[in-house]
């Protein structure tokens, strides 16, 4: 320890005075070219120098006096501060351990993590990967590490319950949980009664007959109950058969999307009755739809039907 940190020390438990034995008497520095610091206190052997010492590992050790200014002392001692032995560390454990070097408090002073202000939060994830509950998260880095026992980081990422809004692919009004089918059979039934119908002379209903065209959609048949068991329709719906259901405008005009009852969407699982038979029905699969289309004309190879 050099005689500036010394002075440093010896000053600091000077002003600091109720640190020390109740029997004080002197406290005498001696020039810096005698290169070292010392103090005396008449008869007392030890002292206390204040629970700092637990932090620098100092020693209190005693020589004779050399002074002719104590000559006439009985026994007189010096009592100074030892430099520590010259394995001390400056880590974070030498504090607990006892053996930090003596310049420890300001030359390697604990450092606490900071961290900088959170970034904005990002897109919304649905759970499903595609609409409805999800979460998101906000994310905020280092700027400064612990080091010698520094209080450590707090979380670098937070996260929060979210919603994505699915999008709606109809109104309510134009969903109908069964699919209505009718023997394709009944194909020019309904266009010559809508010719002497003057609800289609409607302003509405002309805007939307203007609109409105044939198609066709391919399904796939998969359950099929027992009631289907009239000999017309058994070969014809029965499980794994693709029929070919026809929907005429005349069937769209009380929709709002202009298309008929209960038609899916490509790949969508639904359900059908046949009308006329009692309690025909089953479930079906979307294949595909084809406009401007008549099953009869368009795909004569599959079994058709009318789309209600």
């Amino acid at each position: 320890m050099n005689n500036r940190s010394s002075v440093f020390i010896l000053r600091f438990f000077y002003n600091n005075t109720a640190l020390w034995s109740q029997n004080f008497r002197e406290i005498r520095y001696f020039l810096p070219n005698l290169e070292f610091l010392t103090l005396f206190e008449r008869k007392i052997k030890s002292f206390r120098y204040s629970i700092l010492s637990q932090h620098l590992p100092l020693t209190v050790s005693t020589t004779p006096a050399v002074d002719d200014y104590y000559e006439d002392e009985e026994d007189p001692q010096f009592m100074y501060l030892e430099s520590p032995p010259t394995d001390c560390y400056c880590d974070e454990s030498c504090v607990t351990l006892g053996d930090c070097c003596s310049d420890y408090t300001f030359v390697c002073p604990r450092r606490d993590c900071a961290v900088s202000s959170w970034g904005s939060w990002e897109n919304c994830v649905a759970d499903d990967g595609l609409c409805g509950i999800g979460t998101q998260k906000r994310t905020r880095y280092i700027t400064v590490e612990p080091v010698r026992g520094g209080k450590q980081c707090p979380p670098l990422k937070e996260m929060r319950t979210c919603y994505v809004q699915c999008p709606k692919r109809r109104s309510l009004d134009d969903i109908t949980t069964v699919a209505l089918l009718l023997d394709y059979r009944y194909n020019d039934t309904r266009s010559k009664t809508a010719r002497d119908n003057i609800y289609w002379d409607l302003p509405s209903v002309h805007e939307k007959l203007k609109e409105a065209t044939y198609y066709c959609v391919k399904y796939k048949i998969g359950y099929v109950n027992r009631n289907c068991w009239h000999k017309q329709f058994k070969t014809r719906l029965y499980k794994g058969n693709t029929i070919c259901a026809e929907c005429q405008p005349e069937a769209t005009l009380h929709r709002n999307n202009g298309r008929c009852a209960s038609d899916l969407d490509d790949g969508e699982v639904g359900f059908w009755k046949l009308i006329g038979p009692k309690s025909c029905n089953g479930m079906w699969t979307r294949i595909e739809r084809t406009n401007n289309c008549h099953c009869s004309r368009d795909h004569p190879d599959l079994d058709p039907f009318l789309l209600v």
